[in-house]
């Protein structure tokens, strides 16, 4: 059998084992000083039993006269012993004292403080090895010397201050053999002065100078003396508890400062743990946190072991009441499964119920009490409000950098993650794969938002599932998903890409639908393409781009697929300088009724131009868009049309303009309503000559937030048109819920109407359906007049194009104005062509 060496089986004793040593060894060492004094002085025999009797006695009556000073997880208990101690110092031989008080405290332990087994024993030697220690340097210090001359009185200071100090050591070893390591060091680190008590030790000491003194000259003055005995200590007495009182505020004020330190709830539950238990005087300290499946128990024992206990309790717990909200204090319980004292209390953690439990109060308190349980209700209540505080936090982190509907982490998680990834010494590449859904739109235009979101869920599972143990999986917004390899090599990232695409094609049902779901990916490689974590998300997003369009499912970027890359560059910086500048300019096409040729309003139109030529609406919209600039340049078109539009009503033509909406100004909230607001009241123009169009998938692209926007806008009397009506998927039982006026038929379904019989029914059943949900109906793109006479036999309410008007500049349309004032149309010269529309 193997056996193991000595240190081994040292290290393997118990708590108890190791203070039983101590206790033995103090034990030994003060029978060594009693038989070296009884043999070095035998005169020691022949001291006065009555002497000794009586210094016994008053030991023993000193453990009834004590004040105790909690020091973290024990106490140093300070009682009038130092009074029969002086006397015992000046009167007996040293041996002789150690036999007197280690009787005397015997029998005080054991009659007055009914302590018994380990304690009573380790108290026990700790007051024979005092008693040796204090009598040895007495004196070593007066040797020959008067024992109550001032020789004497410094000797008995340094006896008693050195026992006092024995006392706190060999205390404090108990402590960390039973319960804290760490016991040694605070006790390094304490201020000696308030450790020691030394106020009290002083004048207790000095107190039994002077009792030795006048029993020595006047025995009866002694009874004197016991009233002033008593007096003083009912002074500390009282001066313990309100420095207890003191201490438990300040306890309270470090035990929020200490939960607050952390935003991790786990650390922050471990420190209410420890504090509460220390505070409380408890051997145990435990949480409990309660769910549908019985609860999480997280306990700290006094060897500061951490058990984490899941499910419901087998039998009924005793804090049981706490949970619904009552204190529960257990004094001398009695049953099984009982602890010897508890008490438990309610926290407070919003959703979540918890109780906050402690067990078996340590030795130096009798039980707990009431003053126990609100000191503890106290702490519950702080403790709830950090763990509240801590998980918060971690929510909001999570949240911060996780994407709400999958659960993946976000963009700018990944960004951090690819950071580090490119950073970090490897030896492969760092692979980015950027995937999107292919006709996600039409999932959702055609089942709902509501299945377009499970489609999405669906597609986060299977990557997180299938490739999360190889790759960071996340969501980056939308139908957009992306994958992080860290270190690989080229061929393993194309091959993972390969079997990306294919595990999303595999057939699924998703809300009882079966679904296809095909994806394009694009693959860009760290260091090869690059070092800078946004620039690699970008040609990630170039190379997928390249994928949609040649339908090849994955493609690996290359240098060539980015060439317009510096003209977007340069497009983007010039954009935003005019925007600054408000160098984008506004042109106004009319629109006319067909049936009067009345002019009946205007819709505005962005120009811009570049040194090099006009830039394309259709180029710098989306890029205004996607950069974030659409939010001004929306304020500068509104502000810009509005101003035209309150000159013409000033000049006499009460006209109306349509200024075109981005559907990304439909998520920003109130903000696009704080624009209108104030660029109506700024021009002073009716809030119904504004007419703001947006388009169908516009409306329907984010449907919860954009008809909020769209009622607040209607509330204040601006009017909203559907433009391109007929071009998009929208729903039409969702179109009679919107909040719209105006109706605007897209030009593809005007070209060539009179000759193209499936454009006509396509319009004329836009008109009717149209004036059937009581809309006004618009008809742009018209450039004949085979196209204008057309549409007014269909009752089209008013058409616009290059048949009436080309876009002109301000001056140019005030000037036109006034040409067609009285209603009469002079069509314009059809065009050659058909320049792309804001």
């Amino acid at each position: 059998m193997e056996t193991l060496p000595a240190p081994a089986r040292a290290r393997r004793l118990s708590p108890a084992a190791r203070t039983g040593v101590l206790t033995a060894g103090l034990l030994l060492v003060a029978s060594a000083i009693v038989i070296v004094g009884l043999r070095h002085d035998p005169s020691a025999y022949g001291e006065s039993l009555g002497l000794l009797g009586v210094l016994a006695v008053l030991f023993a009556a000193a453990e009834r006269f004590t004040v105790t000073f909690p020091v973290r997880r024990g106490s140093h208990t300070i009682n009038l012993s130092e009074i029969p101690l002086v006397l015992g110092l000046v009167a007996v031989a040293p041996a002789m004292l150690v036999l007197v008080r280690v009787a005397g405290g015997l029998a005080g332990l054991m009659l007055l403080e009914r302590q018994r087994g380990a304690k009573l024993a380790f108290n026990t030697a700790l007051y024979g090895i005092q008693a040796a220690v204090a009598g040895l340097l007495f004196h070593l210090v007066v040797r020959s010397g008067d024992p109550l001359g001032p020789r004497g009185w410094i000797a008995c200071l340094l006896a008693a201050l050195a026992a006092d100090l024995l006392s706190v050591v060999l205390i404090s070893a108990v402590i960390a053999i039973n319960d804290d390591t760490e016991e040694w060091h605070r006790l390094l680190r304490a201020d000696l002065g308030n450790v020691l008590q030394m106020p009290l030790v002083v004048v207790t000491t000095t107190l039994g100078l002077i009792t030795a003194i006048v029993v020595r000259d006047q025995l009866a003055a002694a009874a004197l003396l016991g009233i002033l005995t008593f007096a003083i200590y009912r002074v500390f007495s009282r001066y313990s508890q309100q420095t207890q009182g003191h201490a438990q505020v300040e306890a309270l004020y470090g035990f929020t400062r200490a939960v607050s330190g952390s935003n991790d709830a786990t650390a922050v539950a471990h420190e209410v743990l420890s504090q509460v238990r220390d505070l409380a005087r408890a051997e145990t300290a435990e949480l409990i946190l309660f769910d549908e499946d019985g609860g999480t128990r997280i306990r700290l024992s006094a060897r500061d072991t951490v058990e984490v206990l899941t499910g419901a309790p087998a039998d009924p717990a005793w804090w049981q009441p706490a949970r619904h909200g009552t204190p529960v204090l257990l004094s001398g319980a009695r049953g099984p499964g009982l602890p010897r004292d508890a008490m438990a209390a309610p926290v407070a953690l919003g959703d979540t119920a918890a109780v906050l439990a402690v067990t078996d109060s340590l030795p130096d308190i009798v039980t707990f009490d009431a003053g126990h349980l609100r000191l503890l209700e106290a702490l519950a209540g702080h403790a709830g409000v950090a763990l509240t505080n801590a998980r918060l936090v971690q929510q909001l982190s999570h949240s911060a950098l996780h994407d709400a509907l999958t659960g993946l982490p976000n963009r700018r998680k990944l960004l951090a993650d690819l950071r580090s990834a490119v950073r970090a010494p490897r030896a492969g590449q760092a692979g980015v794969l950027l995937l999107d859904l292919d006709r996600f739109k039409d999932v959702n235009d055609a089942l709902g938002h509501a299945v377009g979101d499970d489609v999405l869920r669906e597609v986060g599972r299977r990557l997180g599932d299938r490739f999360g143990d190889r790759a960071t999986v996340a969501r980056l917004g939308g139908d957009e998903f992306a994958l992080l390899v860290a270190d690989a090599d080229e061929a393993a990232i194309a091959a993972l890409a390969a079997e990306v695409h294919a595990a999303l094609g595999e057939l699924t049902t998703v809300s009882e639908l079966a679904v296809t779901i095909r994806a394009s990916i694009g693959v860009c490689l760290s260091p090869r393409h690059g070092t800078d974590p946004d620039r690699l998300l970008q040609r990630a997003d170039v190379a997928m781009y390249v994928a949609k369009q040649a339908r090849t499912g994955v493609h690996v970027y290359r240098e060539e697929d980015d060439q317009d890359t510096p003209r977007r560059l340069a497009l983007l910086a010039d954009l935003r300088s005019a925007v600054e500048q408000g160098a984008v300019q506004i042109a106004y096409q009319p629109k006319v009724d067909p049936a009067t040729g009345r002019v009946v309003g205007a819709e505005a139109l962005a120009r811009w131009s570049r040194p090099d030529g006009p830039v394309r609406p259709d180029e710098f919209i989306p890029l205004a868009e996607r950069s974030g600039l659409i939010a001004p340049l929306t304020e500068h078109i509104l502000g810009t049309a509005l101003a035209a539009c309150a000159s013409w009503r000033r000049a006499g033509h009460p006209l109306s303009v349509a200024v075109n909406l981005s559907p990304h100004m439909l998520t920003s909230g109130t903000a696009i309503l704080d624009v209108v607001q104030r660029a109506l009241r700024t021009h002073d123009v009716p809030a119904h000559a504004l007419t703001l169009e947006i388009t169908e998938s516009g409306l329907i692209a984010d449907a919860a937030n954009g008809v909020r926007v769209l009622h607040a806008l209607s509330a204040l009397g601006v009017k909203l048109s559907v433009d391109d009506f007929g071009t998009g998927h929208s729903s039409l039982s969702r179109l009679t819920d919107l909040p719209v006026q105006e109706l605007k038929i897209d030009k593809s379904f005007v070209r060539d109407i009179a000759a193209h019989r499936g454009r006509q029914a396509v319009v004329a059943a836009s008109l009717q359906l149209g004036h059937a949900l009581g809309l006004h109906v618009v008809a742009e793109g018209v450039e004949t007049p085979a196209e204008y006479d057309h549409l007014r036999a269909l009752g089209c309410d008013s058409i616009q194009g290059y048949l009436v008007s080309r876009p002109l500049p301000p001056g140019a349309f005030a000037r036109w104005l006034d040409e067609h004032a009285g209603g009469a149309l002079t069509p314009a010269a059809p065009a050659p062509g058909r320049p792309a529309r804001s």
